[in-house]
């Protein structure tokens, strides 16, 4: 319960700080009024790797995080994936402080690898607050991790809580991952990470908003005016000329997300299939599936499953893949309500 409270702390005064920024900048809004359906919560995050195995001694040797290699034999995922033949392999990792992370490794069909760049719409990240930054950035060199950050080194960023020293990392399959140092609240989980947080670059700030909150109901908020910060672009790997703007929010019941928008540098929308590797996503939870799916595909949003249809996954779980406006997969999930408790029996009667 003390680490529920820290959590929730810590992620209010992120977004009490990124609230005050865009109040002062000037704010982009949408209205979640017409939102067909809405989100519950965040499921996981998924990152598509091209050996599970490779990924997970990684994950372990870096930052200490411990999974274990499953074979997933849901017959409904090629479904899901639109992947006819496809077999799965994966390991939900706990990201500490953070959503669930998901390593998936498919198998059975041809694969195509991929490698945004940071500033590429459909990029991915995963922000991991560490207590010692330089003692994972020396696990992670020994892991022959690619270094994003330019200089190859941690810098001294401007956060959403102040200054910080950061840097960008790739792990084996090129997903980035944003390594930056924090002291931990009183009650916060033990080891190297303590939080997490998610990260994604955006095409458009406006398409994103009318997705995430015109769709899901998902309130993401941000100023209007691109600045440029030649910190953060060192940071990225980026120019020091490139311009941003960044929308922030919350997915319930804890995670920050962060969508920035680049201007000023060349970029190429980053989509992959979802049995690709590299392929990143979000698994969301939501309510009224079939009103937000329906409301999707008369905007003209790119149903990923086949045939466009929701799938059957068992135990009357229904999902499907979708592409938002960025590139990005999320798999949409409806769960049905777990029943009732049953009532007590009545004591006899004497």
């Amino acid at each position: 319960m003390n680490e529920l409270r820290s959590r929730a702390a810590t992620a209010a005064s992120i977004l009490s700080a990124l609230g005050a920024a865009a109040l002062a900048l000037g704010s982009t809004s949408v209205a979640q009024a017409q939102a067909a359906g809405q989100m519950k919560s965040l499921s996981h995050n998924i990152h598509a790797v091209n050996d599970l195995d490779t990924t997970l001694a990684f994950y372990r040797d870096v930052f200490g995080l411990d999974g274990r290699a499953n074979d997933f034999a849901n017959p409904a995922v090629p479904l899901l994936t639109n992947a006819p033949g496809v077999t799965l392999r994966m390991s939900m990792l706990s990201l500490p402080g953070g959503p669930r992370y998901e390593l998936t490794h498919f198998k059975g069909l041809e694969r195509q690898p991929g490698i945004a760049k940071y500033t590429d719409p459909g990029a991915a990240s995963v922000v991991l607050y560490v207590r010692d930054l330089d003692a994972v950035v020396v696990a992670a060199k020994k892991a022959k991790a690619p270094i994003v950050t330019t200089g190859g080194a941690p810098i001294h960023v401007m956060t959403a809580i102040g200054h910080a020293r950061s840097i960008v990392i790739r792990d084996p399959d090129g997903y980035f991952l944003q390594l930056v140092e924090e002291a931990p609240p009183a009650g916060a989980p033990a080891g190297a990470i303590h939080r997490a947080t998610l990260a994604f670059t955006m095409e458009d700030a406006a398409a994103t908003q009318r997705f995430y909150t015109g769709m899901m109901a998902v309130p993401l908020a941000g100023p209007t005016e691109f600045k440029r910060d030649a910190d953060l672009a060192k940071l990225y790997g980026a120019p020091e000329t490139v311009e941003f703007r960044k929308l922030s929010g919350m997915l319930p019941p804890g995670t920050v997300v962060e969508f920035t928008e680049f201007r000023g540098v060349p970029r190429t929308k980053f989509h992959l299939r979802v049995r690709d590797p590299g392929a990143a996503a979000m698994a969301i939870n939501v309510d009224n599936l079939e009103g937000m799916v329906a409301q999707m595909k008369a905007a003209g949003v790119n149903l990923i499953s086949a045939n466009g249809e929701l799938v059957d996954f068992g135990n009357g779980v229904r999902n499907i893949f979708v592409e938002d406006p960025n590139g990005l997969n999320l798999e949409l999930i409806y769960r049905p309500a777990a029943p009732p408790a049953a009532a007590p029996a009545a004591p006899p009667a004497r």
